[in-house]
Parts: C-alpha cells; sequence; structure tokens
C-alpha cells in the first residue's frame, strides 16, 4: 500500500477529499443498469474523477464483501482508499454509520456480517428498504462491536434529516442519548445543517475539542452518477491505515476541513537530492508543513539541515556557534565534487531547482531553463534558520543577528547605499592624503626660487643676464606652451571618458507600461532632445583634438626656431665662459625659477582641491551619519511590525547604543603596543562623551577635557593615521530583547529558550523556519503546552524543518513528514513518512528520547491511540 500511495503522500500527510457515506450496486436502492463486469471500473472512476480519496462504503444494513475487496483493490491502484462500514439502524430509528477497521473481513473472516446478523436476529428482509431498525439500541451495538473485538468508530448520519439524532428523538431523550458512556465511540456526524443543534450536541457532550463534522453523498438514488454530489469533507492523511483516519476525526481541528480544501499560503522547501558523497541518489521530500529528522546523535540529522542551508546560499551567521564543525559536516557529507539539488516553491506557486556543486556557485533552474545573472533571494525569500546550539547563545551581539535573520534582506537597499556612500569616503579620504604635504612642499618650492635668485644677482653683476637673455625667454616660452598643451590634453581625455561613459545610455529606448504610455512618449522625445545636445558634445571632442595637433604644431615650430638659434647661443656662451662663470648654470637657474613658480600655481591649485575635498568629506559624512539615521529608522519600523505580534517579548533598539564597540575600537587603534598610554577609564569617558568617530572628527573639542596636551597630539596624530578606517566604523545599534519586562539574558536557559521559539513562531511574515534541536534546554511540558500548540495553529502559513532528539515534537506536533536519518560512517540512509505511517512510528519508538512516551501521551490527549499495537509492529 505504501508503495502504490507514494505520490500521494511523497510530500508527507496531505488533505484529501473524503466521502464517509457511499453506497454501491450491493444497496437495493443503489441505480445501475450496466454490465456487471465493468461497475467496480466505473465507480473508481467517479471516485477519481470526483477527488474523492478516501471512502467509506456505507451501504443500508448490508455488507458485501466479495463486492468491497473488488472495488478496494481497483481503487487502490488508483491511490485511493476504501473502508469498510454500514448505515446501521438503531433500535431507537437513528441511522449511525459503522466504520470498520480492515480484521473485521480479512481473509475468511466476515465478522461485520456475523455482527448484523445478531443485530437483526428474528428480523426478516434488513437490509431492503423501508430497512427496518435493529434489535440493539446504542449502548447495545457498541457492546456488541466490542465483544467481537476489532477496531471500529461510529458517525452519526444525516443528523438533521429523516432518521437522524435530532428527527428521531426529542429533548432530553436526545441529551440522554449522546451523554451515555457507548456514545465515546461516535467521532463524527455527518450532513449537520442546524448549526444550533451542533452546538446543542457540543455542549453536552463536554470534549477538549468539538466533534467532526463530515460529508458524504448518500445518494444510493444517483447510482454512480450521484457520486460526489453535495457538499464536501477534506481530511489530512499521511497514510492509508484505519488509525490515521481515527486520528484524524479525533483532531478535527487541524485534520478535518469543510467544503474548502485548505490551501498552502507560504512558499517552502519542496525537496533535497544529492549526487555524490554518502547521500548520493537519495531524495528527500519535504512537507509544506511541519517536518521533523530524526536519529540518533551523529545520524546526520544536522548535516542535512547544514546542506541545505548551504545550497540555499544562507551564510552562517557571525556569531554562529561551533561555524568549523557545522562547515565539516557539509564537506564530510557531500565530499569533492557532491552535489545537492534544492527544489523551492515560492508565494507565487512558481517552482525554481537550485543546484550547487560542492564550492562552487549555484545554478538556478526554472523547468529546465537556466536563469542567468539572478540570485536565490529574487526568486524566494530566505528562511529564517538557528543551527544548532545557535537559539542557547549568550553573544552579546546575538539580539542584533536574531533581528537580522528576521527582517532578511529588507534592509538590503539602505545598507548598499551606505556601502556606496562609505566607498565615496574612503575616496576622498585617499585624495586629500595624497596632498598632505603641500605645505612642505609650498615652502621647498619657495626655498629652490630664493636660492636660485640669490644665485642669479651674481650673473646679473657680470652682465651675464643681458647677454643671455633671448635663450632665457625661448627657455620660459617653451615650458609655458608645454604646460599648457598639458592642460589641453587633460581635458580633452575627460572630454572621452564622460562620453565613453554615457554613450551606451543614448543608445538606448525607454519603454513602460501601456498604463502609462503618454508619459513614456513624452520621455522619449525629452531624451530624444538630451541625445542631440549629447552628440555635440561628440562634434565638440572631434573639433578639439584638431586643435590640439594644431596646438603641437605650434609648439613644434617655437623649437625649430630655438634649434635654429642653437649656434648663436652657442658662441655667446664661449664669449662668456670663464673658469668662474658658467652659463649653463645661469640657464639652469632661470629654468628652476620658471618650473618652481608653475609648480607654486599647481600647489595653489591643489590647495583648493583639498578645501574643496576636506568641505566634500563633511558633506559626505554628514550624509554616512543620515543613512545610517535612515537604516535606523527602518529597522525600527521592523522591530515595530515584529513588536505587533502577540509575544511577551518585545525589541527596543537604541540609536549607535553600542558604546561598547565604539570602546573595542578605540583600544584597537589607540592602545596596545606604540599606542598613546592612556587608561581604560579613559576609553570609556571618550566612549561616553562622543557617539561615534564622525563626532570627534567634527569637533574634538571635548577632548581637551579628557586628554592632556600631549595626549591630545597623539590622538589627533593617530587618528589621522587610520582616518578612512575611524570615519567610516559604524557604532551599531544597540537591540534589547525583554521577556516579560526583563532582559532576555537575565533569564535561564530554558525560559529564554522557549520565550525565543514562542517568538519566532509569532512572526507571520516568515515563511520557513529551520531549527536544528529547537528542543535543547526545554522541557516537555513547555515543548507541548506552548511550542506545539502554536506550531499546529501555523500549519499552512509556515514551513517547519526540525532536527530533533526530542519525540514530543514529530508525535505530539503531528509531523506530516518524519525523515530518519542513519550513518554508518560508509552510507548514510534516509526513511520518510508521515507520523500516520506505522513504520515511521516504529523508528519514533526504537531511536528518539521518549519515543513511547510521546504516544502515550498523544493517546491520552486524543484516546485512541494504542502504543502496545505500534510496538508490535
Amino acid at each position: 500500500m505504501e508503495n502504490e500511495s507514494k505520490n500521494i503522500f511523497e510530500n508527507g500527510a496531505t488533505w484529501l477529499r473524503a466521502d464517509f457515506h457511499l453506497h454501491t450496486k450491493a444497496d437495493k436502492e443503489f441505480l445501475y443498469t450496466g454490465n456487471e463486469n465493468d461497475f467496480c471500473k466505473l465507480y473508481v472512476e467517479k471516485l477519481k474523477e470526483q477527488n474523492i480519496y478516501v471512502g467509506v462504503i456505507t451501504n443500508h444494513n448490508k455488507f458485501d464483501k466479495n463486492e468491497f475487496v473488488a472495488l478496494k483493490k481497483k481503487a487502490s491502484k488508483k491511490n485511493i482508499e476504501l473502508f469498510a462500514g454500514v448505515e446501521f439502524s438503531l433500535k431507537e430509528g437513528i441511522h449511525i454509520l459503522i466504520v470498520f477497521d480492515d480484521k473485521w473481513y480479512q481473509g475468511d473472516i466476515d465478522d461485520i456480517n456475523k455482527f448484523l446478523e445478531n443485530a437483526f436476529y428474528g428480523i426478516a428482509n434488513y437490509d431492503k428498504p423501508k430497512y427496518p431498525n435493529s434489535n440493539f439500541n446504542l449502548k447495545e451495538t457498541v457492546e456488541a462491536l466490542d465483544r467481537i473485538g476489532h477496531d471500529y468508530f461510529i458517525v452519526l448520519a444525516h443528523i438533521d434529516d429523516a432518521n437522524g439524532l435530532f428527527t428521531e428523538l426529542r429533548g432530553r431523550t436526545q441529551e440522554d442519548f449522546v451523554k451515555q458512556e457507548s456514545f465515546n465511540r461516535v467521532l463524527a456526524v455527518q450532513k449537520s445543517a442546524n448549526l444550533e443543534n451542533y452546538q446543542k450536541l457540543c455542549k453536552w457532550l463536554k470534549r477538549k475539542s468539538k466533534i467532526a463534522c463530515v460529508e458524504g453523498s448518500d445518494n444510493a438514488h444517483g447510482g454512480i452518477d450521484g457520486i460526489g454530489k453535495g457538499k464536501r469533507t477534506y481530511v489530512k492523511l499521511g497514510d492509508f491505515n484505519f488509525e490515521a483516519l481515527i486520528f484524524a476525526l479525533t483532531d478535527s481541528e487541524y485534520r478535518v476541513s469543510p467544503k474548502v480544501k485548505p490551501e498552502i499560503k507560504n512558499s517552502y522547501i519542496k525537496s533535497i537530492s544529492f549526487e555524490g558523497g554518502l547521500l548520493d541518489g537519495t531524495r528527500i521530500d519535504f512537507s509544506p508543513e511541519l517536518n521533523t529528522l530524526i536519529g540518533i546523535r551523529g545520524s546526520g540529522k544536522s548535516s542535512v539541515l547544514e546542506i541545505l542551508r548551504y545550497t540555499l546560499g544562507l551564510p552562517l551567521s557571525p556569531i554562529a556557534v561551533d561555524p568549523r564543525y557545522k562547515d565539516g559536516l557539509i564537506e564530510n557529507v557531500l565530499r569533492s565534487g557532491g552535489k545537492s539539488i534544492v527544489t523551492i516553491v515560492n508565494k507565487q506557486k512558481e517552482e525554481y531547482r537550485i543546484e550547487k556543486i560542492y564550492g562552487q556557485k549555484e545554478d538556478i533552474y526554472k523547468g529546465d531553463g537556466l536563469q542567468p545573472d539572478i540570485s536565490i533571494n529574487a526568486i524566494f525569500d530566505y528562511p529564517v534558520y538557528f543551527g544548532q546550539k545557535d537559539l542557547s547563545n549568550k553573544d552579546a551581539d546575538f539580539e542584533a543577528d536574531l533581528v537580522q535573520r528576521l527582517i532578511g534582506t529588507r534592509l538590503k537597499d539602505i545598507q548598499s547605499k551606505i556601502e556606496q556612500k562609505k566607498r565615496g569616503v574612503t575616496n576622498i579620504i585617499t585624495e586629500i592624503k595624497k596632498l598632505d604635504n603641500l605645505n612642505e612642499l609650498k615652502k621647498e618650492t619657495e626655498t629652490i626660487i630664493k636660492n636660485a635668485e640669490h644665485q642669479l644677482q651674481f650673473f646679473k653683476e657680470k652682465g651675464v643676464e643681458d647677454k643671455l637673455k633671448q635663450q632665457t625667454l625661448f627657455d620660459s616660452d617653451v615650458s609655458k606652451l608645454s604646460q599648457s598643451e598639458s592642460s589641453v590634453r587633460s581635458y580633452l581625455n575627460e572630454l572621452q571618458s564622460l562620453i565613453f561613459n554615457h554613450d551606451y545610455f543614448f543608445q538606448q529606448e525607454i519603454s513602460g507600461s501601456e498604463v502609462n504610455q503618454e508619459f513614456f512618449e513624452e520621455a522619449k522625445n525629452l531624451l530624444k532632445e538630451l541625445k542631440s545636445e549629447f552628440e555635440k558634445l561628440k562634434t565638440i571632442q572631434n573639433n578639439s583634438v584638431q586643435v590640439q595637433g594644431k596646438y603641437k604644431e605650434l609648439i613644434e615650430k617655437i623649437n625649430v626656431k630655438k634649434e635654429g638659434l642653437k649656434e648663436e647661443f652657442a658662441k655667446i656662451k664661449r664669449e662668456i665662459g670663464t673658469d668662474i662663470i658658467n652659463p649653463d648654470n645661469f640657464l639652469t637657474l632661470n629654468r628652476q625659477i620658471d618650473t618652481s613658480k608653475l609648480k607654486l600655481l599647481e600647489i595653489d591649485k591643489s590647495e583648493n582641491r583639498r578645501k574643496e575635498w576636506q568641505n566634500d568629506l563633511s558633506k559626505k559624512l554628514t550624509d554616512l551619519d543620515k543613512l545610517w539615521h535612515e537604516e535606523y529608522q527602518l529597522l525600527q519600523k521592523e522591530v515595530s511590525r515584529i513588536n505587533e505580534a502577540e509575544s511577551k517579548l518585545s525589541i527596543t533598539i537604541e540609536f549607535k547604543g553600542r558604546k561598547d564597540k565604539l570602546y573595542e575600537k578605540l583600544k584597537q587603534i589607540f592602545g596596545g603596543r606604540g599606542g598613546i598610554g592612556i587608561y581604560d577609564n579613559t576609553y570609556k569617558d571618550i566612549s561616553e562623551n562622543f557617539k561615534d568617530f564622525i563626532q570627534i572628527f567634527k569637533d574634538s573639542s571635548k577632548l581637551n577635557a579628557i586628554l592632556n596636551e600631549n595626549q591630545v597630539v597623539d590622538f589627533k596624530r593617530r587618528f589621522s593615521e587610520n582616518l578612512e578606517d575611524l570615519l567610516t566604523f559604524k557604532v551599531d545599534n544597540k537591540i534589547v530583547i525583554q521577556y516579560n519586562g526583563k532582559s532576555l539574558d537575565k533569564h535561564s536557559l530554558g525560559q529564554r529558550a522557549s520565550a525565543l521559539i514562542l517568538f519566532l513562531l509569532a512572526q507571520k511574515e516568515n515563511d520557513i523556519l529551520i531549527i536544528d534541536q529547537p528542543e535543547d534546554d526545554l522541557d516537555n511540558q513547555t515543548i507541548y503546552d506552548e511550542v506545539i500548540k502554536e506550531l499546529k495553529k501555523l500549519k499552512g502559513n509556515m514551513q517547519f524543518v526540525f532536527a530533533t532528539h526530542n519525540a514530543n515534537i514529530p508525535v505530539l506536533g503531528d509531523s506530516e513528514k518524519v525523515i530518519a536519518c542513519n550513518y554508518d560512517e560508509k552510507k548514510m540512509t534516509i526513511h520518510s513518512g508521515s507520523i500516520d505511517n506505522h513504520q515511521t512510528q516504529r523508528f519514533i519508538v526504537d531511536i528518539m528520547e521518549g519515543g513511547d512516551e510521546a504516544f502515550n501521551r498523544r493517546k491520552n490527549i486524543y484516546s485512541i491511540w494504542n502504543i502496545e499495537k505500534i510496538i508490535s509492529i
């Protein structure tokens, strides 16, 4: 049966349409005129057509074993499960549906007819209209069924219509009927249309949860065409067996849905498969709801979760506990060349496949088509993930890390702007540092000019200046023209760069939706005008290049003229030259003065640029500070949203409140070997008086009251040496998580873990929660009373993937998918099934802490589980 139903339960327990009141041609009222041999085939096809996967055959006071067995066999091939039953007439005239376990009719046994013969002893034609009442009331019926000893349950048929409870009985008699002990065998009512009657029934019963309401075709006169007509019922099953159906009815709040099939609203991980490594050829299918990975310690549960995290591109948190161990799990299982493949379904019901070879970037597919150049978060909201011991982490950064996990990529845009602005600050500081020695350079240059002028005085006195005046002028003029051409060349390079950087933009056409077509038409016209102006720049560039060429020719001409006077200049030098007077020195000194004066002009320009850079730096730092504050405001908004969830846990946030971070950075930069020699308390004083290093940079006057004169000088020197690092250093916002009005770190590990898990469950905007061993530091009572109850409410809106040692989570949490892991150092093996599956139940009892105790507790809660039966499987 499990192999035949593989497709239905591939992703664990699922919602199936169920019909609890079916008739067949064995019923005298059933309309069928077709070929006898085609009946089973046509009947099952109709069930399939109506999407009925669970059916109960309930003919009037009759059970045709041969027909039922034939139908059940045919239906099982179509992944449809049929249960044996009868529509039974109590002595009071009330009709009930008795649903039987397979043991009532297996092999040569036919205990259903044995019961019917006993109940209708002495009554003729009891299986024919008008279907006489039996000899048994409800109490006697239950006693007779119990004596046979097989399992069964009862559904009250059409309770508001003919032969129903509220039609056949009146007033006090109704209440007495419901309150008798034998009514405990009644797990559901069918065709309940009167709300007042239903509420009255629930009030009399006083059960922990309301009795299940189910539907059935009950249309014998309609024959095969009548199957599936009328109202619908859906039950959640994880396996085709009698106990699963009983449990679904007993836990009807979460397992039975009238009218509409519940939909999965969250995005979810559908499966993970492996190629190579210890899990080669293995595929694990996940439920969109609760998945529990179980196994003894060292069985590979954590490895599966870590590979899942790795494939989905979720980095380990900076404060993750034992990151080397967790990364090592991935390498140990996947091995070199190993590949993991994760299939995900997003909120738009689109299915994607993420393939990742160990050590390489992932590839993303939609169907068979590779989706290049997109990231995982473009198609799928990242899950919230906590690895082993992460929830019990008491690191000072835990709160900030938790909030970051919850908000995911919602701050990505502002954080991108911050990084861009930080790069701008860094670039400006780099430019300013290039100009750091301008004052010294200016002094050196002025000294060179003064020295040269002093030495030239000697040549003037000797009359050399007048004789070499023409050559001096030539040298000066050539230098000026060359300097000018260099500026022309710089201008043309910048013009060429401007055109190159924007040419692609002007080659593109802008287009928008039809909704705003008129605006985009106007935008096209404006861009067309702008492009026309841009094209003029290209013309200007071409013309300017031609002018530059003429300018170079002009310089060449003056050099040719100078070269033509070379012999004349040489003759003058020979006439002047003596042992004391060297004409070449005179020319060299003049060149030095001319070059140095040009250099001073450039220094003045650089000083102006430095002032501009410094002003720009001040603006950039203000912008960076504003962006940090904008990030804080967005974070505050997200925190307010998180706090809106009904939880005893709340979050507060203080802008740049992590003074300990500022203190540590001060010690790192200004302390240690080669430090400025101040005490720890002084660092604390500085961190208390300044929010961050930008504040110190803009106004350091407060330092004078904290440091002595020498320390201030040393502090500013060290600050200047580390300017880029300090001005881009962000003092983190202080995040405090409080539970019941008290800081989280003031609670015990158990209280802390409980509060955090409940808090995570309260965050409705997160679709997927992955936790490795959420039960750490929690007692079983807390797990059930707080965690499990909340978890069950969230099914259908959130997917859970837990690795656990504690049986209460899969058993009491009613896990839609249980994945049992085993590792023998050479190979990992996986068994998966839902909590309804008998083999899965056996795995839980055999390998989990408190497995049998958990099933017994479930039995006590729902009064139907039999642990001895599970153990005997």
